[in-house]
């Protein structure tokens, strides 16, 4: 019988993520194994960003007998794949940073802005005061429950935050009103 992971390690030491993903899928087939669905993924990455694959493997490669490493890894690596894929949608033109959207926000103002984006791209934020600011903008101009939906969303990553408090003290009343509808 063919050590699969074995061809498989060959093909992705080799920088060949097409066959490699061929071979680790047989020996997953085989033995269901989180170390193998980790490679496999990273195998998918490789098929689209094969210098950022060719790292990740390497260093994980150095790690991965470590138990924690391979849900360290899979982390990482989904991390990884999503700033690419926001990567390409900013390069792509469907989605759009912050600082572009308030140049948006002083030529045509806030609640047009935020209708051109909200039916045709993505706003990106990446700066937790930006975020509030952008929360804080909505509520002013009359998009509570937008607001109040990415409150709902965002409430473990910001719950400590002063401005985040202040701005949930603000919802308690529109929530309730709007049950009562």
């Amino acid at each position: 019988m063919q050590d699969y992971k074995k061809i498989a390690l060959k093909y992705l030491k080799a920088g060949d993520f097409n066959n490699a993903l061929i071979y680790l899928s047989l020996a997953y087939k085989e033995k269901k194994d989180e170390h193998l669905l980790n490679l496999i993924s990273l195998c998918e990455f490789g098929l689209e960003k094969k210098q950022e694959a060719k790292a990740l493997l390497e260093f994980y490669l150095k790690h991965a007998k470590s138990k924690k490493m391979q849900k360290d890894f899979e982390n990482v690596l989904a991390l990884v794949m999503f700033k690419t894929n926001i990567k390409n949608e900013f390069e792509d033109g469907h989605a759009l940073n912050y600082k572009d959207f308030l140049e948006s926000v002083k030529k045509i103002g806030f609640k047009k802005s935020f209708e051109n984006i909200i039916f045709h791209t993505k706003l990106v934020i990446d700066d937790k005061k930006d975020f509030l600011n952008f929360l804080e903008q909505l509520c002013k101009n009359g998009y509570e429950e937008a607001a109040l939906n990415y409150i709902e969303d965002i409430f473990p990553h910001f719950w400590d935050h002063e401005n985040f408090i202040k701005l949930k003290k603000q919802f308690k009343g529109f929530k309730s009103e709007n049950k009562a509808k």
